[in-house]
């Protein structure tokens, strides 16, 4: 089975706030400064290329970027004239950070709905349990469903493996949307251990 990431479940909640990688590039021509400031903010930092004259950089023994200022430096040799060439992915409307943040702060659900495990971040902000035994496929659907709700309540439909939807209604409020995904979740994986009143 694979293993359940905090990538993999803010995959699912950009995929239900529809906030979905999209493609930039950045074209500049090298004068003194060896770092550039990409264009777009929220940007995904796994697909950056850097180009030099049409070369393509490595990262790491070419150039580095820093997330926290949103820029990248180039460390292999540059000549006044240079064209760099910047392809990247980014998000319109959140970063992974936040989304991160949101998912952090909604794991309190599990304990408010007394469920079995308690979730909570390790230092690496992968999500795990206090008994070791991390998230499943459809714990990780209902994490991201109820993040999901928080960050955007009117702006959703979500399909939880399992064969139930939840779409966003007008007249509910996020709580109460938050209670319905979780009664759901319930009602269909059947028995389902809860945590024992202290």
């Amino acid at each position: 089975m694979a293993e359940i990431t905090t990538a993999s479940i803010i995959s699912k909640i950009r995929g239900s706030i529809k906030d979905l990688e999209v493609p930039a590039r950045d074209a500049l021509e090298y004068v003194t400064d060896p770092t550039f400031t990409l264009s777009k903010d929220y940007v995904n930092s796994v697909g950056i290329k850097v180009y030099k004259n049409g070369s393509l950089l490595t990262e790491t023994s070419d150039w580095t970027y820093n997330p926290d200022t949103n820029k990248i430096t180039i460390i292999a040799s540059l000549t006044a004239g240079d064209n760099i060439i910047m392809n990247y992915g980014c998000y319109e409307k959140f970063s992974d950070s936040e989304i991160t943040a949101y998912i952090k702060s909604n794991l309190a659900w599990f304990i408010r709905r007394r469920y079995k495990k308690t979730f909570y971040m390790n230092s690496s902000d992968e999500v795990v349990t206090l008994n070791g035994v991390n998230p499943t496929e459809e714990e990780s659907s209902i994490i991201a469903a109820i993040t999901a709700i928080d960050i955007s309540p009117n702006n959703f439909r979500v399909q939880i493996v399992g064969g139930f939807t939840i779409d966003a209604e007008e007249n509910k409020s996020k709580t109460d949307l938050i209670n319905d995904i979780f009664d759901q979740f319930l009602k269909s994986w059947g028995s389902i251990d809860f945590m024992e009143k202290e």
